[in-house]
């Protein structure tokens, strides 16, 4: 007698359905599960799939993710690639939950400029340039980040807060007076000064974009792509590039280790390096190629502060150093500047 809820199914039939399941799983593409931003960035990067899909027999998935949300997803192994800044990728780095980019399935690792290789873990896909932004009714074009400490500014600069344009700017000015990344009092000493001029700390794009527009601020740090994109919005806003250089507003992405498709997932990370690849994420955001081999169309070009010969005023600090102090720094700020 057969026990109630029990089919016995002859050889030849459970052998047919075994074949059956292995034909459709066969059929079935593989997945990658990559982390994004949202909103825009994910557009872009559904857009340009298809032909990686395609060309690999591969789906995209593609998950809204950033800061803790990532660093779970990534110890848990849940996805097979995240994109980041040099902060989180960095700092997570030390926890060895990445896979070591290989040349052999990222041939385009040997294009990049030298800024845009931070370790054999983490690299950057693009970059946007922060600049000081400006309001040129009430603004005569500022040449200085010094501008933004000026007296007469007092009540219309906006700022994010603990942020890499920040911190940036933390070590610009200390190395400007004698200091560095292991010496910053004097960048810290400046921030407190600009923090003085301060009409409001900036949460949000979206929020930067409505006090420009609304004349609450004047002046401000904020990345190319931004400003195009709030000329577009309507806002009275330009672009100065300041005299000591410009900060890098920076995407980084890591292979997540022990995944099962970690050589197709460095397939990927060549596909973002592309030309191709490149130019549309410039085009619709304003973000910058990292491969130096690739010439983006004049008149886009144009709009972009980084180009092949303005990638060497990029002033970037030491982040393997700054990911080791950056709790504390954090608290410094928390007490000294924002107050």
């Amino acid at each position: 007698m057969m026990r109630r809820g029990l089919i016995r199914l002859s050889p030849l039939v459970l052998a047919t359905l075994l074949l059956l399941t292995a034909a459709a799983n066969s059929q079935a593409p593989k997945q990658l599960i990559i982390t994004s931003f949202g909103g825009a960035y994910d557009d872009v990067l559904k857009a340009g799939a298809k032909p990686f899909e395609d060309r690999y027999g591969v789906k995209l998935v593609i998950v809204p993710s950033s800061g803790a949300d990532n660093l779970v997803k990534a110890r848990n192994r849940e996805v097979d690639l995240i994109h980041s800044d040099p902060i989180f990728s960095l700092r997570s780095e030390k926890e060895g939950l990445f896979e070591k980019l290989d040349e052999r399935f990222v041939p385009n690792l040997r294009r990049l400029y030298p800024i845009a290789r931070y370790s054999d873990y983490t690299i950057a896909v693009n970059m946007g340039a922060y600049v000081l932004a400006y309001n040129p009714t009430y603004v005569v074009k500022p040449t200085s980040w010094n501008e933004l400490s000026n007296p007469k500014y007092r009540d219309v600069v906006g700022l994010r807060s603990f942020r890499p344009e920040n911190i940036d700017l933390i070590v610009l000015f200390a190395k400007m007076a004698g200091g560095s990344e292991r010496n910053p009092d004097a960048g810290f000493a400046k921030m407190r000064e600009i923090a003085a001029n301060v009409h409001t700390w900036v949460g949000t794009h979206a929020q930067m974009l409505q006090l420009f527009k609304s004349r609450e601020i004047w002046l401000s740090i904020w990345s190319d792509g931004r400003i195009n994109w709030a000329q577009g919005e309507g806002a009275t806003v330009k672009a100065a590039m300041p005299r000591e250089g410009f900060f890098a507003l920076v995407t980084t992405v890591n292979v997540i280790k022990g995944r099962p498709n970690s050589e197709l997932t460095q397939r990927y990370v060549n596909y973002l390096l592309d030309p191709e690849s490149g130019t549309a994420m410039a085009q619709a955001l304003g973000y910058s190629p990292t491969n130096r081999d690739v010439r983006l169309p004049p008149d886009l070009q144009a709009k972009l502060i980084i180009s092949p010969e303005t990638i060497n005023q990029v002033k970037m600090a030491d982040w393997s150093y700054i990911v080791t102090v950056y709790d504390q720094w954090n608290e410094r700020w928390e007490k000294e500047i924002i107050r």
